[in-house]
């Protein structure tokens, strides 16, 4: 699998139950926000996570966030 997104998926496991946008998520990994988001299709078509809106955890915006279907609310 493609670095940058077992990178983005460890990330978005770490911070369970608490949601990151696609910023800080690409601000924690040291990359682009646009490189997280073309990784972040690599784990929705393969791996069991979603883009969802809710509030990030960390900058406290609602945005798009990567998240383990695990984790996804009815």
């Amino acid at each position: 699998m493609n670095p940058i997104a077992e990178g983005l998926a460890r990330a978005v496991l770490q911070s369970f139950p608490h949601p990151l946008c696609f910023r800080c998520l690409a601000a924690g990994q040291g990359i682009k926000e646009h490189d997280a988001r073309a990784a972040a299709l690599v784990l929705i078509a393969r791996d069991h996570f979603d883009v969802v809106r809710r509030i990030c955890h960390s900058c406290q915006r609602t945005d798009e966030s990567l998240v383990s279907q695990k984790g996804v609310e009815s």
